[in-house]
């Protein structure tokens, strides 16, 4: 069974252009209904409808780090983010929104980021994560979302502090995607985390989240 994966929830236009840009370089997973399309996939896949428990769970979606929920319909984006969130609260979800005005609605639900279709590309999608994968420097992507890599320097209030204490999220509204130790990107991220000197950090958020992060813990390096 995978663990720390990413999942890709529907494998329309957008879904196969965030596949191809991830494929090979993560370990991945893609749900759709339509097997003949999933057949021609050199990666594991899983035959069904993403508003259903059971075909989450056969994604592995309980130990997964990221899902991305591609789906046409908004009120399936609403249910499955829903679902993912119940199942795994920890893991990152990204959402599409076919039309605007359900962005607020799939928040609700428990989305950390929400894309509108009609301003969204695949490949910006596709770039957000293999950003994050990678640990790269600042990328501005859609819909002013930032990825900001903070280098962990003597004296940063984070030396010392797991990801519990430091509580990222709550109080900045960023998440923390990825660590970098040395030479070594450390995979499973957890709450007993432990944040050293010499690390660089990940998170991912708004604009206004970034600079609230940055306010709280410095600019890094």
């Amino acid at each position: 069974m995978m663990k720390d994966h990413y999942v890709v929830i529907g494998y329309g236009d957008v879904g196969r252009a965030v596949v191809e840009v991830l494929q090979g370089k993560t370990e991945l997973v893609v749900v759709d209904r339509h097997e003949d399309q999933l057949k021609k996939l050199e990666l594991p896949y899983v035959v069904g409808n993403g508003v259903e428990e059971d075909t989450l769970e056969r994604a592995g979606i309980k130990d997964a780090r990221m899902v991305m929920i591609l789906l046409n319909n908004d009120t399936d984006v609403v249910f499955t983010t829903l679902l993912v969130k119940n199942m795994n609260p920890h893991a990152v979800i990204i959402a599409r929104a076919n039309t605007v005005e359900a962005i607020e609605r799939i928040y609700r639900a428990g989305a950390d980021f929400v894309a509108a279709l009609p301003i969204m590309a695949g490949e910006l999608l596709a770039k957000l994560v293999t950003t994050t994968h990678e640990l790269e420097d600042v990328v501005r992507l859609c819909e002013g979302i930032e990825i900001f890599k903070y280098e962990v320097c003597k004296g940063s209030p984070m030396i010392g502090h797991n990801l519990a204490d430091l509580d990222v999220r709550r109080k900045t509204g960023c998440t923390v995607i990825g660590i970098k130790r040395g030479e070594e990107v450390i995979a499973e991220i957890t709450a007993a985390t432990e944040i050293q000197e010499g690390d660089i950090v990940a998170v991912i958020g708004y604009e206004e989240q970034i600079e609230q992060f940055k306010k709280l813990f410095g600019s890094g390096g």
